[in-house]
């Protein structure tokens, strides 16, 4: 947790603009649910949440830095907009059971180890209302960052090399067999594996996109 704070309180990661992942999801689902409601696990400074805000959907967000989301109320405040901002962990979600039609997670997951994604996409699929989604972005186990760990265990890795993550304490790396894991309870009907090169074809990157729904007769 306190890595997030110190970063945030030093007014990095303090992104402005949404991904452009989360824009088209939104859009396309606000077409079929005009009164969409949308949970973003691991908020941070609010991008996502105040575009969706701005677009008038019925948002909330949760995050374990309390610096990020005065930045993103603050944000909210600015702007006349609304959203349900909460301090926690993502393992103990305080919305009530099939709250939401979607839930997001946009590499916040892989900030824990596994025992902790397992809890938070338990209590996911228990806030998403039967027939919701989630879409997870994941860093995949071929990433360098990974296969250089000083420290690796059950996925989760330590000690990176400088040119990786020099400010976080550590991260999961999601295989194709931790996706099916992972997401057990939901059914997949769509991912992705995307990789990044450099000029000499080494990886640079690489990402797992995950988007499932809660069966309707859950």
């Amino acid at each position: 947790m306190g890595t997030w704070q110190n970063i945030y309180r030093q007014g990095r990661q303090l992104n402005k603009y949404p991904y452009d992942a989360i824009v088209s999801l939104v859009m396309r689902l606000k077409r079929t649910k005009p009164n969409l409601s949308v949970l973003e696990l691991g908020c941070g400074a609010g991008n996502n949440v105040v575009f969706m805000a701005e677009e008038g959907v019925d948002v909330a967000g949760i995050d374990i830095s309390s610096a990020a989301l005065s930045f993103a109320q603050a944000r909210l405040t600015k702007l006349q907009l609304k959203a349900d901002l909460v301090n926690g962990h993502f393992t103990q979600l305080p919305w009530q059971d099939n709250s939401f039609d979607l839930v997001i997670d946009r590499s916040a997951l892989n900030c824990a180890p596994r025992p902790d994604i397992l809890v938070a996409l338990r209590e996911s699929y228990r806030v998403l209302k039967p027939g919701g989604c989630i879409f997870s972005t994941m860093y995949a186990d071929t990433h360098p960052a990974f296969i250089t760990a000083k420290y690796q265990q059950d996925g989760f890795a330590r000690e990176f090399l400088p040119n990786y993550f020099p400010d976080i304490d550590g991260l999961f790396f999601a295989s194709k067999n931790d996706v099916s894991e992972l997401f057990s309870k939901f059914v997949i009907s769509q991912q992705s594996y995307d990789v990044s090169y450099d000029h000499n074809e080494q990886i640079t990157s690489a990402q797992r996109t995950i988007f499932a729904h809660k069966p309707s007769a859950s």
